[in-house]
């Protein structure tokens, strides 16, 4: 990944902001100028892609001064011709707050390296629990994965021992983010094996909420645009 790093070693300090849907051919020295008018900067990413070294369309500032992210939030903001997304980081300590508190067996995964295949994406998944159901979301007409997806376990205590330690996880050289994600029930939900599920007694309503065809639709923009860092707006 392109970078210009400082003492930022915390994983989401108060003074961190995430830019997301990044013009492909920004460079980090743009990148860094951009946000250096607003104050100090101890660090700055473009997230790459391990295998191709190509830009993921998304990175992270931090600024020395936290109160600056709040000028910065206020204010739209064009990168290389292209209005970019801002979002506040959570920082560690916030990571059980209210709209954390409440209990699942499901998470959602961002930022998954599109050379990842469902048997190495659950197979990564395994050594914090056991695994009942997984999916990579895809392009319905090529698909080609969109970078994220969900994974199912048998209990919400992993759920739980994963996340506190932080929301970022090194999956393969890449960082990917986990975050809680409660189960959609489909209005009528129709019988049906879950999609890697362990079991074909389990259908998808059970934590997945929705059938194959279906459940990349159940996935809405506004969702994606709360929880994933680097999700690809123009894809909506």
């Amino acid at each position: 990944m392109g970078s210009r790093r400082g003492n930022d070693n915390d994983g989401a300090s108060p003074g961190k902001i995430f830019i997301g849907g990044l013009a492909k051919d920004t460079t980090l020295e743009t990148f860094t100028k951009y946000f250096e008018k607003y104050g100090e900067i101890t660090d700055s990413v473009i997230m790459k892609d391990r295998h191709t070294g190509r830009p993921r369309g998304f990175g992270f500032i931090t600024f020395a001064d936290p109160s600056v992210v709040d000028t910065v939030m206020q204010e739209d903001h064009v990168i290389n011709d292209k209005q970019v997304e801002i979002k506040r980081t959570i920082p560690k300590v916030s990571l059980h707050s209210n709209s954390n508190d409440f209990k699942t067996k499901k998470i959602f995964v961002g930022g998954i390296p599109t050379s990842v295949t469902e048997g190495e994406f659950k197979k990564f998944f395994l050594k914090y629990g056991k695994v009942l159901g997984h999916e990579i979301i895809r392009d319905h007409a090529t698909n080609r994965s969109r970078g994220f997806g969900f994974i199912l376990f048998d209990s919400e205590t992993v759920v739980d021992d994963m996340l506190a330690n932080g929301t970022l996880i090194d999956m393969e050289g890449t960082q990917v983010e986990v975050k809680k994600a409660a189960p959609k029930r489909a209005s009528n939900p129709a019988p049906g094996p879950a999609y890697g599920s362990e079991s074909g007694a389990r259908s998808y309503n059970d934590g997945f909420g929705g059938s194959p065809e279906t459940l990349s639709e159940s996935v809405d923009c506004l969702f994606l645009r709360q929880h994933l860092k680097g999700f690809d707006h123009d894809e909506c």
